[in-house]
């Protein structure tokens, strides 16, 4: 697969799980999920890591602020330490 097609997968899964928290107070369990962004944020290359980072960002934050009453702690530890992964220079 190509780099375009992996970002395009990556941010589609990303956006998703933003949206899929907005202004929910319960929510199904999120584990895989979650584990689907952090892996595939991984496997992008540098290059694609920085051309997503900004945007990754805000999704991050907006999940960890949408989910926050229904996120449990170990997914919110997740996306917590996924954020600060994407925070730091490539």
């Amino acid at each position: 697969m190509s780099e375009i097609a992996d970002v395009f997968k990556f941010a589609a899964k990303a956006g998703a799980l933003e949206g899929y928290l907005f202004k929910r107070d319960k929510v199904e369990p999120l584990a895989n999920w979650v584990g689907n962004v952090e892996g595939m944020y991984r496997s992008l290359t540098p290059a694609a890591k920085n051309e997503v980072r900004d945007e990754l960002k805000g999704v991050v934050q907006r999940a960890l602020e949408y989910g926050d009453r229904t996120l449990g702690p170990e997914l919110k530890g997740k996306l917590a330490r996924l954020l600060d992964e994407v925070q730091k220079p490539v």
